[in-house]
């Protein structure tokens, strides 16, 4: 009976160490998380910072450590913003709020920090305002300056704030920027500054070769959803388009039933349709076989707007290089880790782009018709880093946003037709001399049929 007592009071601890502290919506939690050992393995140059750590997942980074004693000064500029005329008192204004703020912020972040570095209390109230405040005097710096100047080390730190692991909970930053910029005054018009400055900084430098943003428009806090960190307002303005951050405004209790079946019937419509989804498609060179064409999407909506219509595929535009590679990865890695948003558009973009390239042909073809724009080392390498993303992907029929693109092409390829002129090209015309031979019997053939037509012209002809 002790044993039992024991071991009930173990598992009974276990379980409150693991509620997290602060109270509030649960939807607030784990934000911003680690992501598996193996995902992050596959390619830690994607997911790691090279020049500053924000929040405490690598902040013992050896390669931050030189950035580490930069964001002292840029505190110190930060927070002259506010008091300019030297007065005391702001920086422990930034530390009480922290303070209250600290149980919350922990709950944005998928591990135990106690046992992580800084996870201490007050190392990691310090770690909040010293991270906060240099990312903000950093916004405001590069808002201040030439945006021609962004190069060299700012584009390190710019693509290092856009890491799925290197966040710092937006609640964190509006407060700050509530107490410096905004007189401590929290509301609309602070939060409209702070999200057309997070906006205004990424536009300075969008994916190069994506499809363009609009810039960010004067009216900026009703546009999104609850946002949790830059790279969830930078997902947003990529892979959300308007109409689905208002959807996303909805109650979730109004989407939920916006998306159950109103009838038996309806739902079992819905399950046959899933069932019969494909979720395989063959690649670039296979469907050129069967006779489908590809070329560049004109006037894209958006970097997703992909569409197959007439045996033509149309993609827009996209440049494979480092910076892309970047941006891509953790947007995908943000969206596999936050499955409960439900959106699945960069899953399902990457398990299109998965499926159309599997090899170094691939991507030359995609390059010849204008959708890809390799600045990589070599066609390999492209098709390698589709593969790893793609491969990866968690997602089913019901959150693949291609599955009707993936339908028709399938149906394309199966028709008797194509399926024909698929093997007579793969068999008999891969080679100048397959393509030679085959003209030659085509041609013997020809004179054969007419020779044996002249035959029996003549022989009739004698019979009467």
């Amino acid at each position: 009976r002790m044993h039992y007592d024991m071991l009930l009071r173990r598992m009974e601890d276990g379980m409150s160490n693991q509620v997290p502290a602060g109270g509030g919506d649960d939807r607030d939690a784990f934000t911003i998380v680690r992501l598996p050992h193996h995902v992050r393995e596959m390619n830690r140059s994607l997911y790691e910072p090279v020049m500053v750590s924000v929040g405490p997942y690598h902040m013992s980074s050896a390669s931050t450590r030189a950035m580490q004693a930069r964001k002292w000064p840029m505190l110190r500029e930060f927070l002259l913003r506010g008091e300019p005329d030297g007065r005391a008192g702001l920086l422990a204004d930034c530390l009480k709020a922290a303070r209250r703020m600290e149980q919350r912020a922990r709950r944005c972040y998928g591990e135990a920090l106690d046992q992580a570095a800084g996870g201490g209390s007050d190392d990691f109230v310090e770690m909040l305002v010293l991270d906060g405040c240099f990312v903000l005097q950093f916004l405001l710096h590069w808002s201040e300056s030439d945006a021609r100047c962004m190069q060299g080390t700012s584009t390190y730190v710019y693509y290092d704030l856009l890491l799925v692991e290197n966040q710092m909970p937006y609640i964190v930053l509006a407060k700050l920027f509530n107490l410096v910029m905004g007189n401590g005054n929290a509301g609309d018009d602070a939060d409209q500054g702070l999200l057309h400055l997070i906006s205004s900084f990424f536009s300075l430098r969008e994916p190069l070769g994506m499809v363009p943003l609009p810039p960010p428009a004067p009216e900026l806090a009703g546009q999104f959803a609850e946002v949790y960190h830059l790279l969830h307002l930078q997902y947003q303005r990529i892979v959300m388009s308007p109409e689905r951050r208002r959807i996303r405004r909805l109650t979730r209790l109004g989407a939920s039933l916006h998306r159950i079946p109103v009838s038996l019937g309806s739902f079992r419509r819905a399950r046959e349709n899933r069932a019969r989804t494909p979720l395989a498609m063959p690649c670039v060179t296979v469907l050129q076989e069967f006779g489908v064409r590809f070329k560049e999407k004109p006037s894209p909506a958006s970097q997703f707007d992909v569409i197959f219509r007439g045996g033509t595929m149309e993609i827009p535009r996209l440049v494979i290089n480092g910076g892309t590679r970047i941006l891509l990865a953790n947007l995908f890695a943000l969206e596999q880790t936050k499955d409960c948003w439900n959106e699945g558009t960069m899953t399902g973009y990457l398990v299109l782009m998965n499926a159309l390239v599997n090899t170094g042909a691939d991507v030359a073809v995609l390059q010849r018709h204008g959708i890809l724009d390799n600045m990589l080392s070599n066609e390999e390498e492209a098709a390698a880093f589709f593969n790893q993303l793609g491969g990866s992907a968690l997602f089913g029929p019901r959150t693949h946003r291609y599955a009707r693109l993936f339908k028709d092409t399938n149906d394309f390829c199966d028709s008797r037709w194509n399926r024909y002129m698929a093997v007579l090209k793969r068999d008999h015309l891969r080679t100048p001399c397959s393509i030679i031979n085959l003209l030659a019997a085509a041609i013997l053939l020809f004179v054969s049929v007419i020779s044996a037509g002249y035959v029996i012209c003549r022989y009739r002809h004698s019979c009467t």
